[in-house]
């Protein structure tokens, strides 16, 4: 319990966001990303400005207006606010960027026509929440804080393991010659919904760290490991050819079987709108897939939530934008991981004080390809087709060891 996990704590609002994208393009403006959002600022304070069939109420250049779709002197119902989202901080809970406070020089009581201004503007910081508030935005603490994203190490996390361990050891001793067995099977389970040193540190919503529960990256459902020691016995003076070939013999093989670990499947593409792209996942179902991963489909984020976990959708915006995926952390395993190891010594003696054993290693006997690290990256945003869990990286391949040890 109380595991550390980093956790963005003055996240992006991507509602607003959004909603304020649909709203600058239904005005007229430009919008490639909801991001970089501009409130024209070719204009004077509170005055209407024409943006093709379509006006722009524009209260502070280049910073807070009302879009107004179908008139172009701003005589139709307004759709609501646009505001540039980097003067507002992309509306965080911090409130407004203190760094623009100097863009508002102020306006007296009665020179603005506006019911939520009826006091006027007041200059620098106080100005800012004033226009934040006036159109709902987070307005902060009371203070300015210059914050933008707050990655807090948190000690939040919590972690689940179960297991069951079968253990067999077997010793035969025939004469001098011997026999050992020792095979270990376990059966477990890791859970956890902390985020892990992967490509994606914090969870895919910082807001709702708990929606990461899901098999852990080192979850290892099966591992069953054998090993043994077989010995021939010693020869001594006159006996046989043939036993004196094959005495003082050991084989040693380790021979090990273990499931897959779990990995992440994430776009790469900021769909949240928290101005970070690598904890972003897929949905399931959609029309792109990938050769590596059978049977499942993938789509665009649609899982759009406000801050109280309800559902939002922004027309033509949301989803995907500001909505992330419905897929679970570490939702697929790579494959799985068997080896062959193996030792092979002969004792020599050198008269009876001196013995040399002679000792060759083989490590991945068989030579298989066993996977260490796979693509992690699908974006069904760029195409019916992506590589996620292509391997990317393998355990080394067959090798060999000889050494000589010398005893006295």
């Amino acid at each position: 319990m109380h595991l550390n996990r980093p956790q963005d704590v003055n996240s992006t609002d991507p509602h607003l966001l959004a909603q304020n994208a649909f709203n600058a393009a239904a005005s007229g403006l430009s919008v490639g990303n909801p991001l970089t959002v501009v409130v024209p600022s070719n204009t004077g304070a509170f005055s209407c400005l024409a943006e093709g069939s379509s006006s722009v109420f524009v209260m502070i250049p280049g910073v807070l207006g009302q879009g107004h779709p179908g008139s172009t002197n701003c005589s139709s119902p307004s759709i609501g606010f646009i505001g540039t989202p980097a003067f507002f901080n992309f509306f965080r809970p911090s409130g407004p960027n203190p760094s623009f406070a100097g863009l508002i020089t102020g306006i007296p009581a009665g020179a603005v026509p506006f019911p939520c201004f009826s006091a006027g503007i007041p200059a620098g910081y106080a100005g800012e929440v004033a226009l934040a508030k006036c159109a709902s935005y987070p307005g902060g603490f009371g203070v300015p804080v210059p914050f933008n994203s707050v990655d807090a190490q948190l000690s939040n996390g919590n972690s689940w393991y179960n297991s069951l361990t079968f253990n067999l050891s077997k010793r035969l001793a025939i004469g001098s010659a011997g026999f050992e067995l020792l095979s270990s099977y376990t059966w477990s389970h890791s859970i956890d919904d902390s985020t892990d040193l992967q490509s994606p540190l914090e969870p895919q919503d910082s807001r709702f760290p708990n929606l990461e529960r899901s098999n852990s990256v080192n979850d290892q459902r099966h591992r069953w490991v054998n090993s043994a020691v077989f010995q021939s016995a010693g020869a001594k003076s006159g006996d046989g050819f043939l036993k004196q070939l094959i005495a003082n013999f050991t084989m040693s093989p380790i021979i090990e079987y273990s499931s897959g670990r779990p990995f992440n499947v994430i776009t790469g593409t900021d769909t949240r709108l928290d101005l970070g792209a690598s904890q972003a996942r897929p949905s399931v179902g959609g029309a792109t897939s990938s050769p590596f991963i059978p049977g499942v489909t993938f789509g665009p984020a649609n899982v759009c939530l406000n801050s109280d976990g309800t559902t939002f959708t922004v027309p033509l915006v949301a989803p995907p934008a500001g909505c992330i995926g419905n897929l679970g952390r570490n939702r697929f395993t790579s494959p799985n991981f068997f080896q062959v190891d193996m030792r092979v010594s002969r004792r020599i003696p050198l008269g009876e004080r001196f013995k040399i054993d002679v000792i060759a290693d083989a490590f991945n006997l068989l030579n298989r390809t066993n996977i260490a690290a796979v693509n992690q990256l699908c974006d069904p945003l760029a195409g019916s087709t992506c590589s996620a869990g292509q391997p990317t990286a393998s355990y080394d391949a067959r090798q060999f060891q000889f050494a000589l040890k010398l005893s006295w």
